[in-house]
Formats: structure tokens, sequence, C-alpha cells
């Protein structure tokens, strides 16, 4: 088969540098492993570093299985914003004028990227005309996301405002093939947005829960040697164990507050232990700010993805500091995955699906607030090795129960055919 696989904001395999892949490059290789031609639409704005990849539309053929094209749009600096809304605008206008022109490009089957909700509009608009089926992978609750950031006072106006985006959501939904999403919960709120009139067992079949897995990584000697030299470079032995890390965006979509009352807290009993803060994001300058005087945090910048295995692994636990906002209240995130990956439990002051999962699995700790009886145990993680022991094990078989790569990207490639 030919497949079509439409994803933004994720890295893709033109990329410089050593960003770990994600959704749509690790499809596009099972998919190509598995003997199908894949073609991959994204845009020419690279989302993670905030760069462009090109100015203009580009094709590129990576290999005789695998062909890239660039959508151009405007760009944009921070994550929430006018302008973010504006790019997307203009990137679905331009992927509708290289689909126009494309006569020819006609795969068997689309993977769709949702959100964004303007790109998938036009994919949908395109799939029924050329009756070309499409799967639907949803990993945001876009629009619903929008509203949350307005105050309780202007929500019900801002949900009027953005009914559009609610009744292009819901046509998105009720027009696609299949339905796949991270969690059950998005599941739910999938079904409840679109209304879908089908019998239970057209439900069943339409829909299938894939969580944001990512293939292992193997440390190579090489990559072993570099990442550890990194670390010691920066005066950071990683090796001693005696870190909590964050691994991610520095944005708004963090509760960098949590991770700022832990760092005192442990400042205070045990200076020792560090809080090693990694990643890139329009709040780079509020953080350096905010933990100028704690000398337990360090902020490092971006680190590549085997950095991060080196850092990770060797971690006490990580931090996920996830605002309770319904789009993260669904979500298991990527980098829980990850950190489960490499045994280690995970700190969140999340109540939704991250709290549900370390009720049932004991794979991490919920902390609900910032009083000292719940950041009591940053402590105890530190001076209780059995217990700290027990948590890795539960992580550990955890990922192996619910998180296997092979596993889960089998179960996608069997729901095109």
């Amino acid at each position: 088969m030919h497949i079509c696989i439409f994803q933004t904001g994720e890295p893709l395999h033109i990329d410089k540098g050593n960003y770990r892949p994600m959704r749509c490059m690790l499809l596009a290789d099972k998919l190509i492993e598995n003997g199908h031609k894949v073609s991959l639409i994204s845009s020419s704005f690279f989302h993670q570093r905030k760069i462009f990849r090109f100015k203009s539309y580009k094709s590129i053929k990576v290999n005789k299985n695998l062909n890239i094209y660039l959508i151009p749009s405007i760009g944009y600096k921070n994550h929430i914003g006018i302008k973010r809304i504006i790019d997307h605008i203009i990137l679905a206008l331009n992927l509708h004028i290289f689909l126009k022109k494309k006569e020819k490009f006609f795969p068997d089957k689309i993977f769709l990227g949702y959100p964004p909700i303007e790109t998938s509009l036009v994919m949908i608009l395109w799939g029924i005309k050329k009756k070309i089926p499409i799967i639907l992978d949803v990993k945001d609750n876009w629009p619903e996301n929008f509203i949350e950031v307005f105050p309780n006072s202007l929500k019900s106006l801002a949900k009027l405002f953005l009914l559009p985006y609610f009744l292009i959501a819901k046509f998105i939904f009720k027009n696609s093939y299949k339905i796949t999403s991270i969690t059950d919960s998005f599941i739910q709120w999938i079904k409840t947005i679109s209304e879908d009139n089908l019998s239970f067992c057209e439900v069943e079949n339409k829909y299938f829960v894939s969580p944001l897995v990512r293939k292992p990584i193997k440390l190579t000697e090489k990559n072993y040697y570099d990442s550890k030299k990194f670390w010691l470079d920066l005066k950071i032995n990683v090796f001693e164990k005696k870190h909590f890390s964050f691994i991610g965006s520095l944005t708004k979509s963090f509760d960098f507050n949590f991770i700022y009352f832990a760092a005192k807290y442990l400042l205070y009993h045990k200076p020792e232990y560090k809080f090693i803060i990694c990643g890139l994001g329009d709040q780079k300058n509020e953080l350096e700010k905010l933990f100028f005087d704690l000398e337990n945090v360090i902020l490092v910048g971006e680190i590549d993805q085997y950095q991060s295995k080196l850092l990770i692994s060797n971690s006490i636990a990580t931090l996920a500091p996830y605002k309770n906002n319904s789009n993260f209240n669904n979500s298991i995130p990527n980098k829980i995955i990850e950190s489960l990956e490499n045994n280690v439990p995970f700190i969140t002051n999340n109540y939704g699906e991250l709290k549900k999962m370390i009720d049932n699995q004991k794979n991490g700790i919920y902390v609900p607030n910032y009083t000292n009886e719940s950041l009591s145990v940053f402590l105890r993680l530190v001076e209780d090795k059995i217990y700290l022991n027990q948590l890795k094990e539960n992580a550990h078989q955890s990922y192996e129960d619910l998180f296997n790569f092979d596993k889960i990207f089998e179960n996608i490639i069997n729901n095109f055919y």
C-alpha cells in the first residue's frame, strides 16, 4: 500500500541533530519495514526549535519508499498565541494548494495527525473527495483546551466564539474512517464531541487506543562515551544518582512552581541532591529568575536523546508537573512513558490519568500540593532505598504491560487493513 502520513510538530528524517523519533517517523519506518510506501507531509516550520526547515514548498526523496513534502507557513514563537493560530490557517491554505496541484497524488490510506484542526479539515475534505479512508490520530483535545486559558467569567463567551472550531472538530471526527488516541479518556471525549450514531460493534471497530510510545533507545559505546563526557563537562556526575530530572519544553504547559517548592524543601534537608531541568522554551528567562536563589537547581538547556537517556536512567525519579487541565488530565504524555521505559518512577501533581495509573500500577508518586507533608516524599525517596527500588520495579513492569513499542505499533498497522 501507499500510505500518506500528515503530521506537524514532530521531528522528521531530514532534521539534523539527535532528536528522538516520535509518532510520524516511527510509523513511517514501521510501514516501510512491512513493505509499504510512505509519503510524509509536514510543515516547513520546525515546531521543536521554532525555526524554518525551508521557507517554501519542498519535496525530498529520502529513499525509494519514503518521500517527504514540506508545506510553508509563517511560523511562531509561543506555544499558545494568535500567531500560532494564524500559522495553522496559512499552513492549511497552503496544504490545500499543494493537494490541488498534485493531481496524481493518490495514497491508499491516510494517517492524519490531529491537531491542527485547520489542516485536519483540509485533509478530511480531500479524503472524502478522493474516497480515501483516513485514520485520525488525536493527541490533543483542541479546541477544548483553548477555552481553559480564559477566566471562568469568560469561558461561556469563549466557547461561543470558538463554536466554529467545535463544529469543525465534530465534522472531522464523524468523517474519519477510524480514530486512535492516547487514552480511553481521550476516546470518550472524541465520542462526546462527535455524537457518532453508530452501533456498539461499529464504535468498537472505529476507535482504538495507541499510547505515545517511542522506540527504546540503545546506547552505543560512542553514544555512551559522548553523553557521559557531556554531563561531566557540565560538572554533573549523573552516576552518583543524586538528582531528579525534568526534560521538556519550558512553556506554560507546566507548573514549574511544583519543582520550585520541591527543590526548596529538599535544599533544606538534603542540599547535595539536585533538580536538573533540560529544555528550551518561551519561559526560559522566567525560570532563570524563579530558580536563581536555589543552588540545587540546574538549568541545562536543550539535550539530545542520548544525553537524555543517560540522565533519566540514573535519576531518582523524573518530574511531571503538568498543569491540571482537561488536556493533560486525559493524557499519558510520552515523557512519562520514557521514564517508565528506563525503570524510573515519576512524580506528578496531575490528578487525571497519571494519578489513576499511579493508583493502579504503583509506578510513581502523586503530590497534591506544596505542603511539607506532601513534599516529604522527596526525602523518603532519598532515604528509603527499599521504597525506591519497589517503585523502580513497578515502573519496569508497567512499561512492559502497558507501553510495549512493538505491540502498539503492530496494532496501529493492523488497523490499516
